[in-house]
């Protein structure tokens, strides 16, 4: 007995695109994760819930803040640009909370 099987360009694409779109929400979901974990330790912390964007924005501030205080060998005006940077930083989170 013979069987054939007959596959079309079509059903190959849509096979593609769905495993491409489970890769790309593996990736997403595995990038994810500390972000998520951070964002408890943040909602541990603060004793509110804290979500993902608010997460990004509290990593944000810190970031600034290093960026502005660490390099001890760094100019003024670049500096004056990282405090304004941490002062947007802070409003932008405050205003979020």
């Amino acid at each position: 007995m013979e069987k054939n099987i007959i596959l079309t360009a079509d059903t190959a694409t849509e096979n593609k695109a769905f495993e491409l779109t489970e890769l790309v929400k593996g990736i997403a979901g595995w990038f994810s994760t500390p972000v998520r974990l951070l964002a408890s330790y943040y909602s541990s912390i603060l004793g509110k819930k804290v979500s993902v964007r608010q997460t990004w924005l509290l990593v944000e501030v810190q970031t600034a803040f290093f960026a502005g205080v660490f390099p001890v060998d760094m100019s003024i005006v670049l500096r004056l640009m990282f405090v304004a940077w941490f002062f947007m930083a802070v409003m932008r989170c405050k205003k979020a909370m």
